[in-house]
């Protein structure tokens, strides 16, 4: 099975538990019989089931066989005794499926992929092959590959959040795994992977020529509310009925264009490498007083750039070319929007309610509706009690102010104080003339 060592260096940690003999030589065991001791078996399937889709999930391993599980989960030289029947059960249940049964769908499904990778069932040949190979008595029995979908969608989820998968360009499928050598490093998951995304509708492939081309599919605003109605991922190719998206005649010319680009840079740096090594050689030689061999040196030169001015015209032909290309994609698309604007237009005045003179009649309603509203709003404004006359209201206001301001004038000559006279003489003096009057007066 093809490893993913490269997303984590990290190693899976095994449970607690698994230091606990007496606990782990249960889990070991076959289960009992179920009619004495029901509860054994499914006790058992829990564990190893939810250990191994933490296993496989922790070192995102999108295909195994039982050979790795006992790699993995071998203690003290043994294995799980009911490992085989917890995978059948999983098969059951979906959380895990046969790899063979999904090639076969797959393949049943599309023929792109008729030039590359290996499908384990495709075609009844193979399938008398397996039945002659069965009825052998000393025949080795082949492990079977399960896929685990969980981690099959974390990875597809993973790829579709690539920058080149926001773009409609195609590129060729060892570019690709290239580039993203730390997700595409099995050929074996990569198969399966960019399968799956075929099938739901996410890329499109095709291996007619002597490279398998790929495209990611950006979806238009009808296919994210088509997505929408039918969230959800499905293992089985089989179920997506969606009409696969091909790749276009344009696209196969954009990938020429594009590869035919790639060889010209890469000769292009080559002969500018040469040509600067044959200039420094005609300068060592120089020096050395080898004339001819500087001389030699500099025409290889000459031819070089000859050729180098004819790469880089071709180069830069090639590159126009691609934009024009691009540019006829998006013209193309442009127009298309148009078309369907320009049928949304007819569609909306085709409807019987939308012609002029209804219109007008609808309008001229509104209008009679709405100054029939004001009217109303008017009348029921109005008050229900008779008012007065404004002048004699006005007489009372006046009469109520006066006697409010007498009022207040009288309240503040009440609040007054009567002061005494201030004293013209000191009260020491008046002391003193006194006290003399008096001694005059006694005899």
């Amino acid at each position: 099975m093809g490893s993913s060592e490269s997303f984590s260096s990290e190693v899976f940690k095994l449970p607690d538990c698994w230091k606990d003999d007496v606990r782990m030589t249960a889990l070991f065991a076959l289960p009992r019989n179920e009619s004495l001791n029901p509860h054994d078996w499914v006790g058992k399937y829990k564990f190893w089931k939810e250990l191994i889709l933490e296993w496989a999930t922790f070192n995102h391993k999108i295909m195994f066989d039982v050979e790795d599980l006992k790699k993995v989960f071998c203690r003290n030289g043994k294995y799980p005794a009911s490992l085989n029947r917890v995978l059948d059960e999983m098969k059951k249940n979906g959380d895990v499926a046969a790899k063979d049964q999904y090639c076969y769908q797959a393949d049943q499904s599309s023929s792109s992929w008729a030039k590359w990778g290996v499908s384990l069932v495709t075609s009844s040949v193979a399938w008398s092959w397996k039945k002659v190979m069965n009825s052998l008595p000393d025949t080795t029995e082949t492990l079977q590959t399960f896929v685990v979908p969980s981690v099959l969608k974390e990875r597809c989820e993973q790829i579709l959040q690539l920058p080149i998968a926001s773009t409609e360009e195609i590129m060729e499928l060892e570019e690709l795994t290239d580039e993203h050598s730390e997700i595409f490093n099995d050929d074996e998951e990569t198969q399966l992977i960019l399968n799956h995304l075929q099938q739901i509708g996410k890329v499109a492939i095709e291996s007619s020529s002597d490279q398998t081309m790929i495209k990611f599919i950006v979806p238009t605003v009808k296919a994210k509310q088509s997505q929408l109605n039918n969230s959800g991922w499905s293992i089985s190719p089989a179920k997506q009925k969606e009409k696969a998206i091909e790749i276009t005649e344009v696209d196969r010319s954009l990938a020429t264009l594009k590869r035919t680009e790639k060889l010209l840079n890469d000769e292009i740096d080559n002969m500018e490498s040469e040509m600067k090594s044959l200039e420094q050689t005609a300068r060592t030689r120089l020096k050395e007083g080898s004339r001819g061999a500087a001389k030699a040196a500099l025409y290889r030169r000459k031819q070089l750039q000859a050729v180098y001015d004819k790469r880089n015209q071709a180069l830069s032909n090639i590159q126009t070319m691609k934009l024009q290309l691009a540019q006829a994609k998006t013209d193309s698309k442009v127009m298309e929007a148009y078309k369907i604007g320009l049928s949304a237009l007819k569609n909306s005045f085709g409807d019987p309610s939308m012609n002029e003179e209804k219109i007008q009649d609808t309008l001229f309603e509104l209008e009679t509706v709405l100054e029939q509203q004001r009217d109303i709003e008017n009348i029921m404004s109005q008050s229900i009690v008779q008012e007065e006359g404004e002048s004699d209201l006005e007489e009372e206001l006046k009469n109520i102010l006066a006697e409010s301001e007498e009022a207040q004038a009288e309240q503040e000559e009440e609040q007054e104080l009567v002061l005494p006279a201030v004293p013209t003489e000191s009260p020491t003096k008046k002391e003193e003339l006194s006290a003399r009057l008096e001694r005059l007066r006694s005899p």
